[in-house]
This record gives structure tokens, C-alpha cells and sequence, in this order.
């Protein structure tokens, strides 16, 4: 039987492992020396504030962004407290996770940005709002044989086709 309890796990998630720090420093370098475009960004994630507390996390963004990672990424702060002390002690660019359901508490972009991040994502929203509008279009589909009546819901094919651009796709062929 596999063991996959030191598999890669979100950092929102429990028991999780982390690699030793010099472990880490040694990867971000191994990726610096191989970065063949200068405008690739390297980002320094650590999962670590979970398993070795706020104060290590720190210490390991700052240490692979002095070994040449260009933004310092401290996965799932837990409190407001973290998210306040975070851009105190990190000496370079940072980065936050929005993610709804987290452990870390949600700030508007304007206030995260007032503490200092420079990249502030949502990663998972967009997954749970589909996620969402399939379950209830399958389960519509389902009970009631049809999924037509969601359409007053939904985007319209036209408002989707204007979404992609889809006539100035068909168009190209004649401005060339």
C-alpha cells in the first residue's frame, strides 16, 4: 500500500509536511539558475505557518526570495493579526490568497493593498460558482427532463458569443 500522507496538499488543508528550509532555499536557487526568461517570476510558497507557526513561514519566504525567488507567498495566514504582520517582516513583493471557506480571513483588495500586497488572487471562486450552476443544472436536468427554464439565470448565447468575440473571429479571414 502507497503512503501518501507527504503528498503536496493545500495549504488551507490540515496535516500537511514541509520540507526543511534549506531544502527549499536550494530548489528556489535550482530554479533561478534555470530561469531562461528574465520576465518568468518566481514565487516562494510555503505551506509552512500551519506546521512550524507564523515566525518560520517568515523566515523561509525571506530566505528563497534572498536566494533569488521574486515574490514571498505565505500560504493560509489565520488571522487578521497575520495578514497585518506578514508584509512587516517580509522584505519582498508578497503575495495573498483570497480563498472563500480558507482559514484566512477575507479583506477587500483596497485593504490588502493598504497593508502592502502586491498580488491578491481568489483562486477557487470561479470553480465554486460553476460548480454550483452544474449541480443545479444537472439536477434540474435530472427531475425535470429539461434545463431550458435556468436559461433566465444564465448568460444568454448571444451575451457569450459577444463575451469571446466571437464575429470579430469570424470576421478575420476578410480583414486580412
Amino acid at each position: 500500500m502507497t503512503n501518501f500522507s507527504g503528498a503536496k496538499r493545500c495549504g488551507h488543508f490540515a496535516n500537511k509536511q514541509v520540507i526543511p528550509t534549506e531544502e527549499m532555499v536550494l530548489k528556489i536557487k535550482a530554479a533561478v539558475r534555470a530561469r531562461q526568461q528574465p520576465d518568468f517570476t518566481i514565487f516562494s510558497r510555503t505551506d509552512a505557518r500551519q506546521m512550524n507557526g507564523l515566525d518560520d513561514a517568515i523566515d523561509r519566504v525571506n530566505r528563497c526570495c534572498d536566494a533569488g525567488a521574486d515574490i514571498a507567498f505565505v500560504e493560509a495566514p489565520q488571522s487578521r493579526a497575520e495578514l497585518e504582520e506578514i508584509p512587516r517582516r517580509v522584505k519582498h513583493p508578497f503575495f495573498v490568497n483570497m480563498l472563500s471557506g480558507g482559514v484566512t480571513p477575507i479583506l477587500p483588495v483596497k485593504e490588502l493593498a493598504q497593508l502592502g500586497y502586491k498580488i491578491v488572487v481568489c483562486p477557487i471562486e470561479s470553480l465554486l460558482a460553476c460548480a454550483r450552476a452544474m449541480r443545479e443544472l444537472c439536477e434540474t436536468w435530472q427531475t425535470t427532463g429539461r434545463v431550458d427554464q435556468l436559461a433566465m439565470k444564465a448568460m444568454t448565447f448571444d451575451e457569450v458569443k459577444r463575451l469571446l468575440g466571437v464575429e470579430e473571429f469570424l470576421t478575420l479571414r476578410e480583414k486580412l
